[in-house]
């Protein structure tokens, strides 16, 4: 391993063996509705050597710490040998609403099942979005977190259409998630936009860690504030999709902590933190370097609890 010198605050290992498997520039339903069918696809084994490669590659290109996003069990097995600071976080997807508390149950029990762990090694709960989540869900999980002095990270405000079906229950991401017949019987947009959906459902604190939030305004900067949330944006994937606006300005003039994170390689072509850091500054012109440096820097670990 090389000399530590970045930090990785969002990635999925357990992905890395789709690089390359999707076009960049595809539309983000349709991107998910590869990606279901891709993970379905695939052999395990496949999955679990290419995220042994991915933690060489992070430790080559020189980070050293990772927040990583597990559901199959896969990175965690991966950070085992990782020698880094890291925390697994464990995701949950469940659109069931009666089953919410035992999703998040059984979530820990799945935790527990993973023994003693390196000292390097952490783990966090992760209600994946609040489009594949349920309000019973996000409160247990955000409840046993807290008992577990746990971070909780989620994925919110991706794209304008996880807005749109949270405000007004159209558009494009429901339309998908209808039709695959996952959404409960009966459902209704909340009428608020995610943020406050969130907020509501009592997801969000100071050890909360939310990804993404390229389609945000100022009230749902008013809310991370007031929070004390932290959040994560990943350059590389903002590149992928083509999106618009890139937030990292507007979460630091708020005050938010954000750091920067790769995401997967099913949407990035690289976990190398260097190009993060010069893809983020060309996104966002006028924000002095060294600003960008920081929010990536091996040091960034302490933010989360880990020696450096």
């Amino acid at each position: 391993m090389t000399e530590p010198r970045h930090f990785n605050a969002h990635c999925h290992l357990e992905l890395s063996h789709l690089r390359g498997a999707i076009p960049p520039g595809m539309p983000f339903v349709e991107w998910l509705s590869h990606i279901v069918t891709l993970k379905r696809n695939r052999p395990p084994e496949e999955s679990r050597a290419a995220a042994a490669d991915a933690i060489r590659e992070l430790a080559a290109s020189g980070t050293g710490g990772v927040l990583d996003i597990d559901a199959m069990g896969t990175g965690n097995a991966a950070l085992r040998d990782a020698r880094f600071p890291a925390i697994s976080f464990t995701e949950i997807i469940d659109f069931d609403p009666a089953l919410g508390a035992w999703a998040v149950d059984r979530t820990i029990e799945r935790q527990s099942a993973y023994g003693e762990l390196p000292e390097t090694l952490r783990l966090g709960v992760s209600p994946h979005a609040p489009y594949t989540t349920t309000p019973r869900l996000l409160r247990a999980a955000a409840s046993k977190a807290a008992e577990y002095q746990q971070w909780l990270c989620i994925h919110v405000s991706e794209t304008p259409e996880e807005t749109e079906m949270f405000v007004a229950g159209t558009g494009a991401l429901h339309d998908y998630l209808r039709d695959v017949g996952v959404l409960p019987p009966g459902w209704k947009p909340p009428e608020m936009r995610p943020v406050a959906y969130l907020n509501a459902m009592g997801a969000l604190g100071p050890r909360t860690l939310l990804a993404h939030l390229n389609d945000i305004d100022d009230s749902d900067l008013r809310i991370l504030g007031e929070k004390r949330v932290s959040a994560v944006v990943c350059p590389g994937t903002h590149v992928y999709f083509d999106r618009g606006e890139f937030p990292l300005r507007r979460l630091l003039d708020a005050g938010i902590p954000t750091y920067l994170g790769t995401d997967s390689l099913a949407s990035n072509e690289s976990l190398d933190m260097a190009r993060e850091i010069d893809l983020a500054a060309a996104l966002s012109p006028g924000l002095p370097r060294e600003t960008i440096e920081d929010r990536a820097a091996w040091e960034r670990a302490a933010d989360f609890g880990f020696e450096t």
